[in-house]
């Protein structure tokens, strides 16, 4: 038994079509947003809230590496200032906590993680702190796994379309045998 280490949530940032690591963040804020509805119900004293849904956000405050692909990234949006669809990435959220290994020859780790439709909400470019904060919006969200390949020194993500159930990750059939 032990904590999990933030190094356990990777979040990481499509780019160009490649997933590129939120590296130099210092904050990582993940917001699950409830949203609630309260009802009146003639059989209680008093109302009573239940959740309807989430509406989840991160919030991110990169440290600004010129020579970083998520630097790279977020500047320029905040030199474009994109608007509508442009203001949207594809988002991986990897909870390497989280993880099934399949059993047999070649079989793969699995580790839990969603794939979302992320609106990027420029907050503050600090210069003297030397930091950029932003939210990203969790709109549509998938649930499933990603495999990871080390590849020059970087962790790269495969996406896995699939279910779970508790521990177990089952690939949907067009993905098994990747």
């Amino acid at each position: 038994m032990g904590l999990i280490h933030k190094t356990k949530f990777i979040p990481f940032i499509d780019v160009s079509g490649t997933w590129k690591r939120i590296k130099k963040s210092t904050t990582f804020s993940l917001a699950f947003n409830p949203q609630t509805k309260t009802f009146d119900f003639i059989s209680s004293e008093n109302p009573e809230e239940e959740i309807d849904s989430y509406q989840p956000a991160l919030s991110q405050s990169l440290t600004m590496f010129d020579d970083e692909d998520d630097y790279k990234a977020i500047f320029d949006m905040c030199f474009n200032l994109p608007t509508g669809g442009d203001a949207h990435k594809d988002v991986l959220l990897v909870f390497y906590a989280e993880k099934y290994t399949a059993s047999g020859s070649g079989a793969a780790t699995y580790y839990k993680a969603w794939k979302v439709d992320s609106v990027v909400k420029l907050g503050t470019l600090d210069s003297v702190n030397q930091s950029i904060d932003f939210d990203l919006a969790l709109n549509k969200h998938d649930t499933g796994a990603v495999t990871i390949v080390e590849t020059a020194g970087e962790k790269v993500p495969t996406w896995v379309a699939g279910t779970w159930s508790g521990d177990t990750f089952t690939p949907t059939p067009e993905n098994i045998g990747d």
